[in-house]
């Protein structure tokens, strides 16, 4: 297998973890060492505004100390895979990122006022016409007023109401997106910042209204809102600026190379995704060691006599088949992580294969680690049914696999990406690689590949085909997943890495084997 190619960005990131040390941890889990996950949603938010304001995390780590931010996200997955695990990324990568990534050095700055007073934020995307299965889709319409110099802010319809929204009913402040029209022409979605209730009262501000989503399975620590604009107005200022601006004479500017186009505002659901992904592995690592915990102390009655539940066979092999899976996955998406830290910290466009990469973690994480759950429930009899095992929070495996992007869309772009790959290079270059590859797994992604690319011939259109050979398309893009976790680093790069860097498992791996659910 060839070298891994992301070597200076790897090593960067080794030298990065040196800031995640055991104290620092040690520090940021005690604020949330007596959460009771059976809190409201309200006791919940002053626990993240405490969190906040003792800037153990600051809003700016996720562009100057990445480690720190994913760091975080792995040790509340820990302890809490849970609704405050949701209410922290809102805050701190959906809300705080949204600003950093988006906003001018004057907003950007605003983040130091905000984390000091423990304000909270929202990410007003997702609409009830267009949820995680839609793809980007905004209908919320921002329209240019030139004689306020400011936008009107609506959501026309009920479809156009923001839906789902986390933490939307105790924010401060919303970061919401909405359709630009200026002059009657629609310009596309835009970022808006606008503090949605009154500094001095807490009440709404006029013309933004919420409502409660209602009781859900899991997570009823965290609220999710439903949320209506009617005319709000927000000043020019609330345009995030830092890629277009409106100038005081109504002017719609570019600033800079970047156009204001989905990779550049869907920058926050890439960081996002990986972090989701972490988590999800992270919570089923500690699912795993708990429960090992139970079943080498549990006596049963086996076949050959009594013995610790641990070492039935069926379970033995579980928990062997699990670790290497798991490692596996850990060993990519550190890897992962790295790429993406190298564009965080200089405020670059990841570009389309990292994209990629962070798709596979999202996906393929949170499909092993659901698999592995349920493989595991079946085995360990009435302890599954116990509140103390942590098997109750098995629902937000759900939540980990619709948020920040569904994993199907994410699967269907990941087929139409190769299929454009594969015609590039030509059908005869996709042919060799089906007769002559040696790696059994590119083998058989290249004839996934092939296969879809004759099945959509005969099809009027590719969104004919992607529906009529659906199971062709996920096929195809499960198969891509498997050849990135295929080439993750691998013996002498991970053995490079673990000599220049000694402490890395010291502050990354070794605080998360520890049992805290």
């Amino acid at each position: 297998m060839a070298p891994f190619l992301h070597r200076e960005a790897v090593d960067e990131w080794a030298r990065g973890t040196e800031t995640v040390t055991r104290a620092w941890q040690d520090d940021f889990l005690s604020y949330t060492a007596e959460y009771d996950r059976s809190c409201s949603p309200v006791e919940s938010s002053q626990v993240l505004r405490t969190l906040c304001r003792s800037k153990l995390l600051r809003y700016t780590d996720m562009r100057d100390d990445p480690e720190r931010f994913f760091a975080a996200h792995r040790l509340l997955a820990s302890r809490i895979l849970g609704g405050f695990g949701i209410r922290f990324t809102v805050q701190f990568n959906l809300f705080a990122g949204s600003i950093l990534g988006l906003g001018s050095d004057t907003q950007v700055g605003m983040l130091e006022d905000m984390q000091e007073r423990g304000e909270l934020g929202c990410f007003a995307l997702t609409e009830v016409g267009a949820g995680v299965l839609s793809g980007f889709i905004v209908h919320t319409t921002a329209t240019w007023d030139p004689v306020r110099g400011g936008f009107t802010i609506s959501t026309p319809t009920v479809e156009s109401e923001k839906n789902w929204i986390s933490q939307g009913l105790v924010a401060d402040w919303v970061v919401v997106f909405a359709d630009l029209i200026m002059d009657g022409k629609a310009l596309g979605p835009h970022p808006f910042l606008f503090r949605m209730r009154e500094e001095a009262t807490g009440a709404l501000i006029p013309g933004v209204s919420v409502t409660d989503m209602g009781t859900k399975t899991i997570a009823n620590d965290l609220d999710n809102a439903r949320i209506r604009f009617t005319d709000v107005f927000a000043p020019r200022e609330a345009l995030l600026s830092r890629f277009v601006d409106i100038t005081p004479g109504g002017e719609y500017v570019q600033l800079g190379d970047e156009p204001m186009r989905i990779e550049v505002i869907g920058q926050r659901l890439l960081t996002g995704r990986l972090a989701i992904s972490e988590a999800a592995i992270v919570a089923v690592r500690q699912l795993f060691i708990k429960t090992k915990e139970y079943a080498d102390a549990k006596q049963v009655n086996g076949i050959s006599g009594k013995k610790p539940l641990a070492q039935l066979p069926q379970l033995e092999k579980l928990f062997e088949d699990a670790h290497a899976e798991l490692t596996a996955l850990e060993t990519f998406t550190a890897s992962v992580e790295a790429r993406l830290s190298w564009d965080l910290r200089r405020g670059t466009i990841p570009d389309a294969a990292l994209v990629e990469a962070i798709s596979v973690c999202k996906v393929r994480n949170i499909e092993v680690a659901t698999d592995l759950e349920h493989r595991l429930e079946q085995e360990v009899g009435s302890y599954a049914l116990m509140a103390e095992s942590g098997f109750i929070y098995k629902d937000m495996l759900l939540c980990c696999k619709f948020a920040e992007g569904d994993s199907r869309i994410l699967m269907q772009k990941m087929a139409r990406d190769e299929l454009k790959r594969a015609q590039k290079g030509g059908m005869f270059a996709l042919v060799r690689e089906v007769v002559f590859q040696g790696d059994p797994m590119l083998r058989d992604k290249a004839m996934k590949t092939f296969g879809l690319a004759r099945a959509l011939r005969s099809a009027p259109s590719m969104i004919v085909g992607f529906e009529q050979n659906w199971e062709m398309v996920y096929a195809l893009a499960d198969s891509m997943c498997k050849v990135h976790v295929h080439q993750r680093p691998k013996g002498e790069d991970v053995a490079r890495v673990l000599r220049e860097h000694p402490n890395l498992l010291n502050y990354l791996q070794q605080p998360l084997l520890v049992s805290r659910l």
